[in-house]
């Protein structure tokens, strides 16, 4: 599978609602670590207290509030000189899936402006839907673009959904959770910014 970008035949009238869809994404989100640290204090209020249910707790509480600030960075509004360093960026992904089968490698040492990190993280974002059994991510930055390749024993490959950041059109049905291709498929489209795709069934590559 590879793809590079070009414009989309796609009509405005037939393309999906992305800002509906981001606000169904931001809910699925947070909806399992909060349940989570509402589950520990449920056993907590249980036991009288303990280790196990107290680390359970902040364990989920550390993983919402990085997705949070993950979602700011991918989502969110921002100034035109705004700068992420790459240890801020580190953080936020080591404590978001800390306590996942995924790990990520970011390689990068350099501060960005955020509209690039938000490129990143909107690829990272719709690396997680091909990776829900665990990944090794490896994030690299050249001088062009994003390089990043996922490593997996296996990987849940749509493949109109990538090739959608290429040639093909997003589909009709997209779900909430897959908002973000719509959003980095647009945004590449705007800035001119060719995406490259290859896939097989335990490595991905994405540039973008």
């Amino acid at each position: 599978m590879g793809s590079t970008a070009q414009s989309s035949a796609t009509t405005p009238e037939d393309e999906p609602d992305l800002i509906a869809l981001l606000g169904s994404r931001l809910c699925h989100d947070l909806v399992s670590p909060i349940g989570a640290i509402g589950n520990g204090l449920e056993l907590l209020e249980l036991s009288g207290g303990g280790k196990d249910e107290m680390a359970l707790i902040r364990a989920s509480l550390d993983a919402a509030l990085a997705r949070i600030r993950f979602f700011r960075l991918t989502f969110g509004a921002a100034r035109t000189d705004a700068v992420v360093s790459a240890r801020e960026i580190r953080e936020i992904l080591n404590d978001m899936y800390a306590e996942t089968r995924t790990k990520i490698l970011w390689r990068d040492e350099e501060s960005r402006p955020r509209d690039e990190i938000r490129i990143a993280c909107l690829a990272l974002n719709c690396v997680e839907v091909a990776t829900p059994w665990g990944a090794t991510v490896e994030v690299i930055r050249n001088e062009a673009a994003w390089v990043v390749h996922v490593d997996a024993k296996r990987l849940k490959i749509d493949a109109p959904l990538w090739q959608s950041l290429g040639r093909g059109d997003l589909p009709a049905d997209l779900k909430g959770s897959e908002v973000q291709f719509g959003i980095l498929a647009r945004e590449s489209r705007r800035s001119r910014r060719p995406v490259s795709v290859s896939a097989d069934e335990t490595h991905l590559s994405l540039i973008v």
